[in-house]
């Protein structure tokens, strides 16, 4: 009987740490996926209305707890995409996070591919950011 309970307590251990494991994994390709982006889309897009695939992973994102230091590290990465910085952008705007300063005048200048429905568009990163400090993205 106690083999039997140590068994059971082993099995029930292990599958504890992988499932942490899994999800600290996720959290790591969900970062990586986000800052890869390139385009930025908030809403649904085009004829059959989904969402994007930045929208998502900033959804995503924003239920994890260190969802801050994750947008952090997108704005701050010199190999994220603007497209991405602006997402890091909405959640830190979002989570209305001041933890730490996060720098996008390197971006200012930049051109962002911008998504409207099924329009298309280039925009200045500047224009879409200050427009997130505005009125937010949701």
């Amino acid at each position: 009987m106690k083999m039997i309970l140590r068994v059971v307590t082993l099995l029930v251990v292990s599958f504890c740490s992988l499932n942490a494991y899994t999800a600290e994994q996720s959290s790591e390709e969900t970062e990586n996926v986000l800052s890869r982006v390139n385009n930025f889309s908030l809403g649904m897009n085009g004829f059959v209305g989904i969402g994007s695939v930045g929208e998502t992973e900033l959804i995503k994102i924003l239920t994890y707890q260190d969802a801050g230091a994750i947008f952090l590290r997108i704005a701050k990465n010199p190999q994220a995409t603007p497209e991405a910085k602006l997402y890091a952008a909405c959640g830190l705007k979002k989570l209305n996070s001041n933890d730490g300063e996060a720098d996008f005048a390197q971006e200012w200048d930049k051109q962002v591919s911008v998504l409207k429905g099924d329009v298309l568009r280039t925009e200045k990163f500047k224009e879409v950011y200050f427009s997130i400090l505005k009125h937010g993205c949701w």
